[in-house]
């Protein structure tokens, strides 16, 4: 493979690569984009059926000049279709960037809200799988929900505190059992399984690889 193949190769994989990172929830996020491009098409319908109701008018217009002064007329009437087609354009032209231009702003502002639950929802798969790293990932300057992130890692932070509050408890009961000079079969496997679970408690505990 040539330098210039791979060089074009990374450009598409990172082209892929950031729209894949703006489309953190596609559903979520092509949904409310969707919505608000219909609402736009809505409107830009609306606006040029007025445009075409006045062009309509201005035909009727141009009508009576003809029957009245057919050579005015005709030359009237040959302007009056060319700007037709220039508003006619103009108006196929603004459609189609207005639809383009809200499908971009749309992606990025659902962005705002889709990286933050994200976010969450890969912290709480790591709570449910046991695992509570000491470094909870914050959120962007600029990104929603600020407030309930907030709240997310009070509580986040108030699991680890239990967390850790749990291991001193397991080290102060295998404590007690070690010390004693005979222990029952029972003990041994009581003692057997506080030490796994300490030892799960702590790893839970460790940095996320």
């Amino acid at each position: 493979m040539t330098k210039q193949n791979e060089r074009s190769d990374r450009a598409t994989y990172g082209s892929k690569r950031k729209l894949r990172n703006y489309l953190l929830d596609v559903g979520l996020q092509l949904r409310y984009t969707a919505f608000i491009i219909a609402v736009a098409v809505l409107l830009t319908g609306v606006l040029g059926y007025k445009v075409y109701q006045a062009t309509q008018e201005s035909s009727r217009i141009v009508m009576m000049t003809v029957q009245a002064d057919p050579v005015a007329g005709a030359e009237l009437l040959a302007q009056f279709r060319a700007n037709d087609r220039i508003v006619l354009y103009g108006m196929a032209g603004f459609g189609v960037v207005l639809v383009l231009s809200i499908a971009v702003a749309g992606i990025w502002l659902t962005h705002k809200v889709a990286g933050p639950l994200h976010n969450i929802a890969t912290t709480c798969a790591r709570i449910r799988d046991d695992h509570l790293p000491p470094v909870l990932r914050q959120l962007r300057r600029g990104d929603e929900l600020q407030s309930f992130h907030a709240q997310f890692a009070e509580m986040y932070a108030a699991l680890r505190t239990r967390a850790v509050a749990d291991i001193a408890t397991l080290d102060k009961a295998i404590a007690a059992i070690e010390v004693q000079p005979t222990r029952s079969p029972e003990l041994d496997l009581a003692l057997a399984e506080l030490r796994e679970q300490r030892t799960r408690k702590q790893l839970s505990l460790e940095p996320y690889q």
